[in-house]
């Protein structure tokens, strides 16, 4: 029987042609490198799908599971860290 959730190796290079993610990057360790790639991919699906709400507009009520309501939140969290 196959597992339920398979595990993805992905290698990324960043060039020079990206100073800003270099930048942004550099002071990280090798693992939290690879987690705030992760939630900066996270915002790039988001933004694809519709991108930011307006301002004041409240968000689409939708039903979330509650696994993935958890894993949004600790990925929200780590964007409230890195941004401090």
């Amino acid at each position: 029987m196959a597992p339920t959730e398979s595990t993805w190796r992905v290698v990324v290079r960043i060039g020079a042609g990206q100073p800003e993610l270099r930048a942004a990057l550099a002071e990280l360790p090798a693992r939290a490198r690879a987690e705030r790639l992760r939630q900066l991919a996270l915002l790039g699906v988001c933004w694809l799908r519709g991108g930011p709400l307006p301002a004041g507009q409240p968000p689409p009520i939708v039903a979330i599971d509650p696994g993935l309501a958890a894993r949004r939140a600790r990925l929200l969290d780590g964007l409230r860290q890195a941004g401090e």
